[in-house]
Parts: structure tokens; C-alpha cells; sequence
């Protein structure tokens, strides 16, 4: 037991007295929190600059109200947004569009609109653009091409109901969203609030979990490609070890999550005595107590779970290039959770939710995820908690069967199936 917290304490004040380490744990909320700010920024940024529209109305009966629509998007100097050119469609549409199309390449014209003869028919409507990535212009270019197609509508129908009337008839509604807990008690809380409130932890809990994952397997390459690997043998049992090196690293994260949860702590206690609390109640839900014990819970699991696999993939390789190839397949572990985050905040209750959240491998991240967004029934938590803790025995065992023969092995790498032998002992 000596000798185990020997190697557990050289393992997490060798870390933890580095400078590296402060300052990626200084660095890396600054960066997420920065680069989340950042998007939401660019996506409101107006770039100062007037787009010329061609429309192209082959009823004759859509351009006056579609200018007067676009006409109240203005530019922050006061100036119009759009400013809408009308051609002739002729007899066919396609062509009339052709004919403009090297405008739109020479960036002469922002895009072209088309308009057929029957309002109703599907597919009536195009915009042709140089660029089809700015969603905000789509739908000022789509709302007013609807108000105009309503107005005429409106005269076909006979109805006695003048624009402005229509409009204020048709004008949308804002549905605020409100999150009902378990206990009844609803909060403020919309897509945003629950997507990035979700993701940030969601990254971090990959980072965290590949970065010291990595970290224990080329510890562990390092030692054995110096050979201080059979010096330590010599006074270490490889179960002692491999045991230590992997507590000694994961207490280096839990220190790094530990000083993050503490800071949420304090900023969310800050921000809920402040008079902003009503309006950021979405984002003190996100790092709500109970929610903050869920992830140092699930980052424990899911450290332990794939560290235990990287320091059996440092075990049986003798390079970093080797390692590279055989840590594929956990790397991808982390990512497929991790990409489809949308899916699983969409969609906490689905089925492919409930089950991939058992599964061990996916477990830590989409089970968070769920908790964050849905908090699942306990029974659900708890499974896939049994089932995470169970899969780490199993893998511990495995391992150590591994690392006892894989550390003093030199030369040529074992195959799949030699590995596997080894972890059935």
C-alpha cells in the first residue's frame, strides 16, 4: 500500500508543480467561453453593405409590396438593405434568370429571385446567390416574398381586409419556453440556454477525458521506451503501478474540475443575488448544484473507464506512432457522442438516447447530457451508473493482465487477438 501511494503522489505532484498546468486550467474556460461568444457575435455582425436584388415576378403583381417589405431593412447608417431591381420574365423564366446569372458571379448582385405564374405551386419560388450560407438575408428575402404573395392572395380571395390589416392579423407570436423540473417548478429556459449550457460540459468532459487518457498512455510509452519501466518493476508490483499511475493522473483531474466547479459555484451565487437572476436563470440552471455533482461523477467513471484502455494500449505498443493507429478506436468512442450532442439535447427521452446512455462506452456524455437537459428518471441513472462502474472492474482486471505482460514486451506489437488472450488471463 506504501509503495501504491508512493507512485499515486510522484504521479500527481510531478503534474500538478508544473506551470503548464495552471495555466491550461486558467486557459481553457477562457477559450471555450471566448469561442462561444465569438459565434454568437459574428452571427449578429452586419457587414455595412447594401445587396442588390433581382427579382424577376412572372405575374407582374409581386414587386411592389416585396420592395415595400425589404424597404424596412435598414443598415445601421440608415440606409435600405436590399435594394430590389425588377426584370422582365419573358416567356421562360429560366432563361430570364440566365441571362443575370453573370451579375451574381461578378458579385454585382447579391441573387436573383424567381417568381412563376402559379402562386401556389411548389417549387414557384428561387433565389439564385453567389453564396447560399447567410440564413438571416434567406428568411428577410423569404418573409417578404410571403407578405407580397399574401397581398395578392388577399385580392384574389375578395376579402374586404386592407395589407396593413392582413398583417396584423398574420403577425407571429413569441412562445417563451419555460423547463418543468421534477418537483413542478418551471424555469425560463430556450434551445440556447439548453444546447450550449449542455455542450460547454459536454467538451470539457471529452477534452478531459481524452487529453488524460493520453496522458496516462504516453507516460506509460515513455517509461517502457527508457526502460525505467523495469526499474520500477524491480521494486513495484505491474498491478501497483498501473493502479498508481492512473490514480495519481486522475486526482491531477479531478484537482482541474474540482477548481472549475468551484469557480461555477461562485459565479453562479454571485449572478443569482444580483438583480440579473430572472433573466439568467437559464444559465444558473446549467450549473446548478446538482447538476455540477453529476459531472465530477461522470468524469470520474468515464476517467477511470478509458484511461484503463490507454494504459493497455501503452502497454502492448513500443512507439507513439503505433499508439496513434490502436488509440483510434477510443478516440471515436469520445467523438460520436460528442457530435451528435444536437440529437441528444433534441431529443433527451428518444429511445436511442435511453439506450445509448446505458451503454459504458457512451455512458459518461450522453447520460450527462440527458441530466442536463431532461434530468431522466433515477432508475435510468442509476443503471447506467452499475453498469459504468461494473464495466471499470471488468476492464481493471483485463488491463492489469495486459500491462503485467505488455510493459516487459519489446519489438514486434501483439495482434488483437493475442491482447485479447492476455485479458482472459
Amino acid at each position: 500500500m506504501h509503495k501504491l501511494l508512493m507512485v499515486i503522489r510522484r504521479e500527481y505532484l510531478e503534474r500538478i508543480r508544473k506551470k503548464s498546468f495552471w495555466l491550461g486550467t486558467l486557459l481553457f474556460p477562457i477559450l471555450m467561453v471566448g469561442l462561444i461568444f465569438v459565434q454568437i457575435l459574428l452571427a449578429d455582425v452586419e457587414t455595412g453593405n447594401q445587396r442588390k436584388i433581382a427579382l424577376i415576378d412572372a405575374t407582374g403583381r409581386l414587386e411592389q409590396r416585396f420592395r415595400e417589405k425589404l424597404a424596412e431593412e435598414k443598415l445601421k447608417d440608415g440606409r435600405p438593405a436590399f435594394v430590389v431591381e425588377s426584370h422582365p420574365a419573358g416567356e421562360d423564366l429560366g432563361a430570364a434568370a440566365r441571362r443575370l446569372v453573370p451579375r451574381v458571379v461578378s458579385g454585382d448582385l447579391f441573387g436573383i429571385i424567381t417568381a412563376g405564374n402559379d402562386l401556389d405551386a411548389e417549387k414557384n419560388f428561387r433565389l439564385y446567390a453567389k453564396s447560399v450560407g447567410n440564413l438571416d438575408v434567406q428568411r428577410t428575402l423569404q418573409g417578404a416574398l410571403r407578405q407580397a404573395v399574401l397581398g395578392v392572395r388577399l385580392e384574389q380571395s375578395n376579402m374586404k381586409l386592407e395589407q396593413k390589416e392582413l398583417e396584423a392579423l398574420l403577425a407571429p407570436i413569441e412562445l417563451e419556453s419555460f423547463q418543468v423540473a421534477a418537483a413542478g417548478e418551471a424555469k425560463k429556459k430556450g434551445f440556447r440556454e439548453a444546447y450550449f449550457g449542455t455542450f460547454t460540459f459536454v467538451f470539457i468532459l471529452y477534452m478531459s477525458l481524452l487529453l488524460y487518457g493520453i496522458a496516462v498512455m504516453r507516460g506509460i510509452l515513455e517509461e517502457k521506451s527508457n526502460r525505467i519501466m523495469e526499474v520500477l518493476l524491480g521494486s513495484l508490483s505491474p498491478d501497483q503501478l498501473m493502479t498508481g499511475k492512473i490514480l495519481g493522473i486522475g486526482l491531477v483531474g479531478l484537482t482541474q474540475m474540482a477548481i472549475y466547479t468551484a469557480t461555477a459555484a461562485i459565479v453562479r451565487l454571485y449572478v443569482a443575488a444580483s438583480p440579473l437572476a430572472v433573466e439568467w436563470s437559464g444559465t444558473l440552471d446549467a450549473v446548478s448544484p446538482v447538476r455540477m455533482i453529476y459531472f465530477l461523477l461522470f468524469f470520474v467513471l468515464g476517467y477511470f473507464l478509458y484511461t484503463s484502455l490507454f494504459a493497455a494500449v501503452g502497454a502492448v505498443c513500443n512507439s507513439e506512432q503505433e499508439a496513434q493507429n490502436m488509440q483510434t478506436p477510443l478516440v471515436m468512442c469520445l467523438v460520436i457522442p460528442m457530435v451528435a450532442t444536437f440529437f441528444f439535447v433534441a431529443n433527451p427521452d428518444s429511445t436511442a438516447a435511453v439506450v445509448v446512455s446505458m451503454i459504458p462506452l457512451f455512458a459518461p456524455m450522453v447520460m450527462f447530457m440527458r441530466i442536463s437537459v431532461l434530468t431522466p428518471p433515477f432508475w435510468q441513472i442509476a443503471l447506467s451508473i452499475l453498469l459504468l462502474a461494473g464495466t471499470i472492474w471488468l476492464f481493471f482486471k483485463a488491463v492489469g493482465r495486459i500491462f503485467r505482460i505488455g510493459v516487459l514486451m519489446y519489438g514486434k506489437r501483439p495482434t488483437v487477438p493475442e491482447i485479447l488472450r492476455w485479458a482472459r488471463g
